[in-house]
C-alpha cells in the first residue's frame, strides 16, 4: 500500500524535476541556411534579368538598324544617291549623341533626318543610353550613318554578338561591345 508520506514524496520529486517545454522558433543555423538560399536565388535572378535587358536592347537596335537600312536603300533608289550628311540614326539619344570619344562625337543631323523622312515615317528609338566600349572615354549607342563609303554602324551590348542583319560584319570593340558594320549597296 501507499502511505501518505510516499505520495507526498512523489509530488515533491515531480515538482523538483525541470519541465521540458516545447520551444517554438528556429535555430540560428536554420535561419542562416535560409538567408544563404535567398541570397543565391537573388543573385541568379539579378544575372538573368541583366541578360534579358541586354538582349531586349540589342533586339531594339537591330530592328531599328534594319529599318534604317531599308529606308536608306529606298532613298538611294528614288534619288539616285545616298544622303550626304553623316549622323545618328534614331531618336532619344542622350544630348542627341550616339558616338563620343577619342575620334570626336556624332549627333543627330536635321538634314539627314529630313532626307530619310521622305521615305521613312517616324524615328524609332534605337537606344536611350550610351555604353562604354571599354576603350578610354569612348561611348556608343544605337546606330550611326557615315558616308564614303555609305555604311551603318550599330552597337550591341556584349562581345561576340550576332549582328542579326544579313551582310553586317561584327567587330568586338574593347572586349565589351559588338560593333556591326553594314555596308549599303
Amino acid at each position: 500500500m501507499n502511505s501518505p508520506l510516499s505520495a507526498l514524496s512523489r509530488v515533491r520529486v515531480a515538482r523538483s524535476r525541470p519541465r521540458l517545454v516545447a520551444q517554438r522558433g528556429f535555430t540560428i543555423v536554420e535561419l542562416l541556411i535560409v538567408i544563404v538560399v535567398i541570397g543565391i536565388l537573388a543573385a541568379i535572378v539579378i544575372v538573368a534579368y541583366s541578360g534579358i535587358q541586354q538582349r531586349a536592347r540589342n533586339t531594339q537596335v537591330i530592328t531599328g538598324a534594319a529599318a534604317y537600312q531599308k529606308a536608306l536603300i529606298n532613298y538611294n533608289t528614288i534619288n539616285g544617291a545616298y544622303p550626304v550628311n553623316s549622323g545618328c540614326l534614331g531618336a532619344n539619344y542622350p544630348a542627341n549623341q550616339c558616338w563620343t570619344g577619342v575620334d570626336g562625337a556624332f549627333s543627330t543631323d536635321a538634314t539627314l533626318d529630313a532626307n530619310i523622312a521622305t521615305v521613312f515615317g517616324g524615328k524609332p528609338t534605337l537606344a536611350t543610353s550610351l555604353m562604354s566600349i571599354g576603350i578610354a572615354n569612348d561611348f556608343r549607342a544605337g546606330a550611326l550613318y557615315r558616308t564614303a563609303p555609305n555604311k551603318i554602324y550599330y552597337y550591341l551590348g556584349g562581345a561576340g554578338q550576332d549582328c542579326g542583319i544579313a551582310g553586317a560584319v561584327p567587330v568586338t570593340e574593347g572586349g565589351v561591345v559588338t560593333q556591326c558594320n553594314l555596308l549599303l549597296p
